[in-house]
């Protein structure tokens, strides 16, 4: 049995709306999992704060290839990268669902289900 949760500080009026959906999509998960999706995102938003891109608006599958490229370089295995991405796939899917109108969101027109703007790549879509 693990300890008592830390959950992010939640401070709406001073959080970008990325911020305020990681902290909600966070606020679900307790004790490992918490810390491992944490870990996960934090790895996300820095990678896209040092390549200058906001963690919803205007990603693309490019992004989100060269990310997980990324992962790679650094030597992890395709099963590594695979759970790297469970938060960020989750990330995006939360912000999809909780906001229709949320950047990420495409038109569905000849799709049967709704995407993310960013396709999912291979690694994302393994079963969570």
């Amino acid at each position: 049995m693990s300890g008592p949760t830390t959950l992010l500080p939640f401070q709406p009026a001073t959080m970008s709306t990325a911020q305020v959906a990681a902290v909600s999509y966070l606020a679900r998960y307790s004790g490992r999992t918490h810390g491992l999706y944490a870990y996960q995102l934090g790895r996300w938003f820095t990678w896209r704060q040092t390549n200058a891109l906001d963690p919803l608006v205007g990603i693309q599958r490019a992004h989100v290839e060269l990310y997980i490229r990324g992962l790679g370089d650094r030597g992890l295995m395709d099963t590594s990268v695979n759970t790297m991405m469970h938060a960020v796939r989750g990330y995006f899917r939360f912000a999809h669902i909780t906001d229709s109108s949320a950047p990420t969101r495409r038109s569905t027109r000849g799709c049967r289900r709704s995407t993310a703007t960013s396709p999912a790549p291979r690694a994302w879509t393994a079963s969570s």
